[in-house]
C-alpha cells in the first residue's frame, strides 16, 4: 500500500489520474447536462411558449419519431437535431410528455409508419464513388387523446420547434388557460341592462336577463363553473362612461316628463384586465324595436371566454372589393395554408354581416374598389373597440394595358380606405418605391438585371427590437408604396414602429411606371422611404357619428347609439403599402422564406402570439452579410475559411514567444547560475 501511495504521489501516476478524471467528468456531464446557447436569436434554446405548453399538459402527449438510422448526410444531422430538441421538450415537460424513438430496422415499425400516414422518401446517396438511391422514413407522429398530428418528410431543421409547438397547440389550445382557472381565478359575465328599457315597450327587453342567465349556466356546466354572472342596471348618467369603457350600446329616449335619458345594453365577459363585448343590442325592425343578439348566446359566450383565456384563433378576411383570393395559390394561397396551422381564416362581407365579436384581428388584403360608408364605419368601430387590422393596400394598381416595352401600365390605387388611415395619422402615398439595393438576376442573354421594384431589405432597414423583424437577416419586398407617418408620430396616444424601410438609394415613381429592368435608370436624388409600419395605441374615430341608414318606418321617439368617438382599448394597425408581399411572388409553398416569416410574424404579433414570432424566425440561416461589393464578399469568404485559422495560429505563436521571454526573464533574475540553461556566448569582433 505504501508503494502504491508513493506511486500515486509521484509524477508517474499523472497520466493515469488524468484518464480517470476524464471518465469522471463525462459521467457527471451525462447526468447533469448543461448547454450554453451563444447565438443572438437563441436558435438552440427552447422558447418560453414551448416550455409552457408542455409543462401544463393535462393529458398524456406522446411523440413517436420514425427516422431511419442509416440516412446519409445531411439527413443524419437532422435526426440528431430532432433528438436534441425533443430532449429539451422532455426536460421542460411534465410527466404527461413522452418520446419514443422507433427502431426502423424492424419491419413492423415500418408498416406502422405507413399505416399512420408517413411516406418513405427516396434519397440520393454517394457511396464508393457511385451514385445510388436510398429510401427512408423521416417523420414524427404526435398523439394527444384521440387527436393525431403528422409531421412527415422533415428535411430541414428550420422552423422545427415552431412546427412542433403549433401542432401541440392545435391539439390542446386551452391547456395553459384551464390550469389557471383551476387555481381559483374566475371570469365574470356582466349584463348591463337599464331597467328603463322595460318601460319603452321594446320586444324582448323583459326576457334579456333570464336568457343571458340561462346561457351562462349552460356554459358553466361545460367549463367547471368558471363564470361569475352579474347584472347591473346603469343609471342614465353612467351610460356614457360605460359606453366609452366597454363599447356597450347607448339608447337615448325621452321619459314621461319629456326629459332626455340614456339607457345601456350589453354583455361583457371579462378575465383580469381583458374583456370581450358580446353585442346584445336594440335594433329597429319592421314591427318596431326589439332585442337582437340573443340567438346562439351560449356559443358566443363560450367562444369569447376561450378567446380571452387562450390565444386568438380566428382572423377575419374582408371581401367584396376585389381583394386577393386567399384560397387561390395563384395569389396568396400559400400564405393561407401557412396560417391554417394556428388560425382560422373567416371571410367577412361587410355589406351583409358585422365583424363577429369573437374575432380580434381582421385582414384587408389588396382592395381595389371603394367601401360604403357603413363598411368603413364597421372597420372604424372595430378598431375603436380594441380590434387589430392588417392593411395590405397597393399604392399602384395594374390597369392591364400592355405597353410597347412588354410591361404593364399602372394607375394610382385611390380608394376611400385612405379616409380611415388618414384619420389614424397614416398617409398612404399612391406611388411605387424603387431601390438600387434589390433582387438581382443574372441571365446569360442580358447579364445582370436589377429588379428595382423588389427591394432587398437588410438588417439596417428592419426594426431591430420589434419581435416581428428582430431575428430576420433580410427580407425581399415587392412593389411597395411609400408611407408618411408624420401625423401618427405627433399623436402621443400611439406608438409608431417602422418595421421596414428602403435603403438610402431609393426613389419613387407615380406615373409612366415600367417594370422592365433594362428600361429603368435611377435618378440623381435618392433617399430612404418607409414601406411597412405598425401603429399601436388608442385612436380617434374617423366618424363624428354613426351613418344614418334610410328607413321608411323611421321612429324618432327612441334613438340608439353604440358609436365610439375614441378607442376604449388599445388596438394595433399594421400597414403595408403593397399586397404583393402576401403572394407567391415572395412566399413559396413551404412558407419558409424571410418574407413569409415577416408576414406570419406580423399576424402572430397582431394576435398577441409574440413568442411565436421569435420561435419561427430564430433560425440562424435567415441572416446574411450586408455587403454590396463583390470584392468585399470574396475577401470575407476567404477570411472566414483561412483567415480565422491563421489568426489563431499567430495568436498561439505570440503567446508562446511571450511565455518564453517571461521564462527567461524569471531565470535571469532568480536563478542566473542554473547550469540546465544553455546560454550561447557571443563572439567578439576580433574572434577572441
Amino acid at each position: 500500500m505504501k508503494k502504491f501511495l508513493n506511486w500515486l504521489k509521484g509524477p508517474k501516476s499523472d497520466f493515469a489520474l488524468f484518464i480517470v478524471l476524464i471518465i469522471l467528468v463525462n459521467l457527471v456531464a451525462h447526468n447533469a447536462f448543461v448547454r450554453f446557447d451563444l447565438t443572438a436569436p437563441k436558435s438552440y434554446t427552447l422558447s418560453k411558449a414551448s416550455k409552457t405548453i408542455v409543462k401544463n399538459l393535462e393529458e398524456p402527449l406522446s411523440i413517436r419519431v420514425f427516422f431511419d438510422d442509416t440516412l446519409p448526410a445531411p439527413y443524419n444531422s437532422i435526426a440528431q437535431y430532432i433528438k436534441d430538441i425533443l430532449f429539451e421538450y422532455k426536460n421542460a415537460g411534465n410527466k404527461q410528455f413522452s418520446v419514443a424513438y422507433m427502431d426502423m430496422s424492424k419491419q413492423e415499425n415500418r408498416e406502422l409508419a405507413g399505416s399512420l400516414g408517413l411516406r418513405e422518401m427516396q434519397i440520393q446517396e454517394i457511396k464508393n464513388n457511385e451514385v445510388g438511391f436510398k429510401s427512408g422514413f423521416m417523420g414524427m407522429i404526435l398523439t394527444y387523446g384521440d387527436n393525431i398530428e403528422i409531421m412527415d418528410r422533415i428535411t430541414s431543421t428550420e422552423g422545427l420547434e415552431y412546427n412542433i409547438t403549433s401542432k401541440i397547440t392545435k391539439m390542446i389550445n386551452t391547456a395553459v388557460s384551464l390550469e389557471s382557472l383551476k387555481n381559483g381565478k374566475k371570469m365574470t359575465a356582466t349584463l348591463y341592462v337599464s331597467d328603463s328599457l322595460k318601460r319603452l315597450h321594446i320586444n324582448g327587453a323583459d326576457q334579456v336577463e333570464k336568457i343571458v342567465r340561462d346561457s351562462v349556466a349552460e356554459v358553466n356546466k361545460k367549463n367547471q363553473d368558471c363564470l361569475d354572472f352579474n347584472v347591473i342596471s346603469p343609471a342614465s348618467g353612467d351610460v356614457d362612461a360605460l359606453a366609452q369603457q366597454y363599447g356597450i350600446q347607448k339608447i337615448g329616449f325621452q321619459n314621461s316628463n319629456k326629459q332626455e335619458e340614456n339607457a345601456g345594453l350589453g354583455l361583457v365577459v371579462q378575465y383580469e384586465e381583458n374583456f370581450k363585448l358580446i353585442p346584445i343590442t336594440v335594433q329597429r325592425g319592421f314591427f318596431g324595436y326589439g332585442i337582437d343578439g340573443l340567438e346562439g348566446l351560449s356559443e358566443a359566450i363560450a367562444e369569447n371566454m376561450h378567446a380571452l383565456i387562450t390565444k386568438v384563433s380566428s382572423i377575419g378576411y374582408i371581401t367584396g372589393h376585389n381583394e386577393l383570393d386567399h384560397m387561390d395559390d395563384t395569389y396568396c394561397g400559400f400564405l393561407d395554408r401557412a396560417l391554417a396551422s394556428m388560425y382560422k381564416i373567416e371571410d367577412i362581407d361587410l355589406n351583409t354581416a358585422d365583424i363577429p365579436a369573437t374575432i380580434g384581428t381582421i385582414m384587408i388584403n389588396g382592395p381595389q374598389y371603394d367601401y360604403t360608408e357603413e363598411e368603413l364605419y364597421k372597420i372604424d368601430q372595430f378598431i375603436m373597440r380594441g380590434g387589430n387590422v392588417l392593411f395590405f393596400v397597393d399604392g399602384m394598381n395594374q390597369d392591364g394595358t400592355a405597353q410597347y416595352t412588354g410591361g404593364q401600365s399602372f394607375v394610382p390605387n385611390e380608394i376611400n380606405i385612405d379616409r380611415l388611415l388618414m384619420a389614424y395619422g397614416i398617409d398612404r402615398k399612391h406611388n411605387m418605391v424603387f431601390d438600387k439595393q434589390c433582387f438581382i438576376n443574372n441571365q446569360t442573354q442580358y447579364g445582370k438585371l436589377n429588379y428595382y421594384w423588389a427591394p432587398e431589405l437588410q438588417k439596417g432597414q428592419l426594426a431591430k427590437k420589434n419581435p416581428i423583424t428582430k431575428n430576420l437577416g433580410y427580407v425581399y419586398m415587392f412593389q411597395n408604396g411609400e408611407l408618411d407617418l408624420s401625423a401618427a408620430r405627433e399623436n402621443k396616444d400611439v406608438k409608431v414602429t417602422v418595421l421596414a424601410k428602403s435603403s438610402d438609394e431609393a426613389w419613387t415613381m407615380d406615373n409612366n411606371i415600367m417594370l422592365n429592368p433594362m428600361a429603368l435608370n435611377p435618378p440623381a436624388e435618392l433617399k430612404s422611404y418607409d414601406l411597412v409600419a405598425l401603429v399601436e395605441g388608442k385612436f380617434k374615430s374617423a366618424f363624428a357619428s354613426a351613418p344614418v341608414a334610410e328607413d321608411e318606418n323611421h321612429d324618432d321617439s327612441i334613438t340608439s347609439s353604440t358609436h365610439l368617438s375614441s378607442s376604449v382599448r388599445p388596438g394595433k394597425i399594421f400597414v403595408s403599402n403593397s399586397s404583393y408581399i402576401t403572394t407567391r411572388n415572395v412566399i413559396n409553398e413551404t412558407a419558409n422564406t424571410p418574407a413569409a416569416m415577416f408576414v406570419l410574424n406580423s399576424v402572430d404579433y397582431m394576435n398577441g402570439n409574440v413568442d411565436l414570432c421569435t420561435m419561427r424566425s430564430k433560425s440562424i440561416s435567415a441572416n446574411t452579410l450586408t455587403i454590396k461589393s463583390n470584392g468585399a464578399a470574396i475577401f470575407w469568404k476567404y477570411f472566414n475559411e483561412v483567415g480565422l485559422a491563421a489568426l489563431v495560429a499567430l495568436a498561439g505563436l505570440l503567446v508562446w514567444r511571450l511565455r518564453s521571454k517571461r521564462r527567461k526573464a524569471i531565470n535571469a533574475k532568480y536563478n542566473p547560475n542554473d547550469t540546465r540553461t544553455i546560454v550561447k556566448e557571443k563572439k567578439n569582433v576580433k574572434g577572441e
